[in-house]
């Protein structure tokens, strides 16, 4: 079984503040999708992270593109480089919608959004679209999760079509908290992929065991 972790990540201005947290914290949840690929060795994982700040389109950066999860590279400061705006709607609909071209019938998908802040800068997707998008791959058996600062994490979420929804406080002790909790969902997703758990069960990675 494939399956793919992606996770898109807000590379604007305010994300400076909590700059050293966030790295370390991606480098924690890389780890810990490595763990799972050895705890479940049917299980093949491939990570994408792309980064999305400035204007639109041209803000978007793929670092990592389906890559096994063995030979991910840590993510460094030189992937990583805070400034501009927020077009968190072109992010979701340019890499999901590139994404879906290489997944095949049978693969699953963990789609991750962190923010420290509201959608203010797209320019070719609209929440309405996105929304729509997000509703669409779900139908194929995708999973998505909401991660978000300086807001109602579950509300956003809830419109974009997203059950899993986590908040946390945009401080280094809560994006050291929010790691822990993303890494430990991505956990739970690798067991529910393996016991072939019931879809409604997809929903639920944030609640505690």
């Amino acid at each position: 079984m494939n399956i793919y972790n992606v996770i898109i990540l807000d590379e604007s201005g305010s994300m400076t503040a909590i700059y050293d947290q966030a790295l370390s914290g991606i480098n924690e949840v890389l780890s810990g999708i490595r763990k799972n690929q050895e705890e479940f060795p049917d299980q093949q994982h491939y990570v994408s992270i792309v980064t999305f700040e400035g204007n639109g389109i041209a803000g978007i950066k793929t670092r990592r593109d389906r890559v096994p999860v063995g030979k991910v590279g840590d993510f460094t400061r030189k992937d990583y480089r805070p400034g501009g705006c927020t077009p968190l709607y072109d992010a979701m609909g340019k890499t999901l919608n590139e994404l879906e071209g290489a997944i095949r019938d049978g693969d699953r998908v963990m789609a991750t959004i962190i923010t420290d802040g509201y959608e203010n800068a797209s320019e070719e997707y609209s929440g309405k679209t996105v929304k729509a998008l997000v509703a669409r791959l779900r139908e194929k058996g995708w999973t998505f999760a909401y991660i978000g600062a300086n807001q109602d994490a579950v509300e956003v979420a809830r419109d974009l079509n997203i059950d899993n929804a986590l908040n946390f406080d945009a401080t280094a002790e809560g994006v050291c908290k929010m790691s822990v909790r993303f890494r430990n969902a991505g956990r739970k997703f690798a067991r529910l992929c393996e016991d072939a758990a019931p879809e409604g069960m997809f929903e639920r990675l944030f609640e505690e065991e």
